[in-house]
């Protein structure tokens, strides 16, 4: 299964109006932004909807090879919007509807494009799973993370098993269980938060300078290897070494290995 098969069809993303999602092209990175502060950027059904339509767009797009991932407000994301579990009333997108449920944790799994989350304000609930599932999270030091679903009569269960693929399954289920608040220092040896900045204005400078790093690297190598790093559980060693040995085959290998023996910078062209 792929992205796009959520969708009938995936068309360019200003064919659409959208409604909680902001969306900006940067050369090969596409800027996802949640920009419903009202709700506290909850995971709306049209805000889940729009989030994973333009994931799927990126996926399909040669030229992109990265994702951002920000919000607007003093909350990153405030987990799922309980107001709108009947749904979201009337919404002026026009973004086309998933054709099945978005389920956020099989969603980012599929995705082969390096996604980075920006976080500059704090993280509730079901919002964790846009951690759990980015490649890369730049966090202030100070944001808070809180999983207070057991005080509202419910239980994150979607959570849990996204956390135990960080830390042993015991601990993320004390944490659910006691719905405590975690910052994001404290997370980050467990890698949930993988770079930490003193201050909310250095976080988009630092993903700056991660995609620039990111940019040496061969496009087809890094796809394949995420890929590779989100079913591992389900990969033998048989099948990683195909993998192998499938990139070995390719342009990028063939010019990262002249570019090593020339002596110069690669050029890139994700085939």
């Amino acid at each position: 299964m792929n992205l796009q098969a959520y969708f009938a069809r995936v068309e360019p993303l200003e064919r659409f109006r959208w409604a909680q999602v902001g969306w900006t092209l940067e050369g090969d990175t596409l800027l996802l932004t949640l920009q419903n502060p009202e709700r506290r950027n909850a995971l709306s059904p049209t805000l889940l909807n729009e989030l994973a339509y333009g994931l799927a767009w990126a996926e399909i797009q040669p030229t992109i090879r990265f994702v951002r991932l920000r919000a607007v407000g003093p909350v990153f994301c405030a987990g799922a919007d309980l107001r709108a579990f009947g749904g979201d009333g009337e919404t002026t997108s026009t973004v086309p509807q998933a054709a099945q449920p978005i389920v956020l944790h099989e969603f980012f799994s599929l995705l082969t494009r390096p996604l980075i989350a920006e976080v500059t304000g704090d993280v509730v609930a079901g919002g964790l799973l846009l951690i759990t599932g980015a490649t890369l999270v730049v966090a202030h030091h100070a944001v808070r993370f809180s999983l207070p679903e057991v005080r509202r009569g419910l239980f994150p269960f979607q959570v849990l098993k996204a956390l135990s693929e960080f830390m042993p399954a015991r601990l993320a289920l004390v944490w659910c269980l006691l719905g405590e608040t975690r910052t994001a220092a404290e997370l980050a040896p467990w890698g949930l938060v993988t770079h930490l900045v003193e201050t909310p204005e250095a976080v988009y400078p630092t993903t700056d300078h991660l995609l620039a790093q990111l940019r040496e690297g061969a496009p087809l190598a890094q796809q394949r290897g995420l890929s590779a790093y989100h079913h591992l559980t389900h990969l033998s060693h048989e099948d990683l070494h195909r993998e192998l040995l499938k990139l070995v085959q390719t342009e990028d290998f063939q010019e990262g290995l002249r570019a090593f023996l020339e002596k110069r910078t690669p050029q890139w062209k994700g085939k």
